[in-house]
């Protein structure tokens, strides 16, 4: 009703339409690419967790995944209900029939070590990447990679593509 309600008033690209949170949020989005995936062309989420909500995803999924390795909030090997990020990715992984063997970068930012995980070649060019902090809290993360903020690779990851894949 949101995306209806802002694209009646104003000039909206209904293609390029990304969910993106931290924490609660970065569940939403999953849930959004879960159950409305017609409206919804790339996910990120940030310190999130995806629950046990899967959809009918009616097309490839681009996925970005942040996540420190010492969130006690929603702990990065999953628990109470919450699964791990690497079963998240696995999900997607799998959905989007990408590479399951990643092209892995490791780079060191104030103090943190950022494994930077990709996952490519995917139905529609798609990609799952995943940027794991090791060592990283429940935290909008400070640090950079390749000199980009976690917003920046947020923006820079989704942007990439539309409702059909890699633009």
């Amino acid at each position: 009703d949101i995306i209806d309600e802002i694209s009646s008033e104003y000039n909206v690209d209904m293609e390029r339409i990304y969910a993106a949170g931290y924490s609660n949020g970065g569940m939403m989005a999953y849930g959004l690419a879960n159950y409305k995936s017609d409206l919804i062309a790339a996910l990120a989420s940030v310190s999130g967790a995806m629950l046990d909500c899967i959809g009918n995803t009616s097309h490839p999924m681009p996925v970005i995944h942040l996540h420190g390795t010492s969130d006690n909030v929603i702990p990065y090997n999953g628990g109470n209900g919450l699964n791990s990020a690497q079963s998240t990715l696995d999900h997607w992984i799998n959905f989007n029939n990408t590479t399951t063997n990643p092209i892995v970068s490791t780079e060191n930012s104030g103090g943190i070590t950022i494994e930077h995980y990709v996952y490519d070649q995917g139905d529609g060019s798609v990609s799952v990447e995943h940027y794991k902090y090791i060592g990283g809290d429940h935290v909008w993360v400070n640090a950079t990679f390749q000199g980009q903020n976690t917003s920046e690779l947020v923006w820079n990851f989704v942007s990439q593509f539309d409702i059909n894949g890699k633009r």
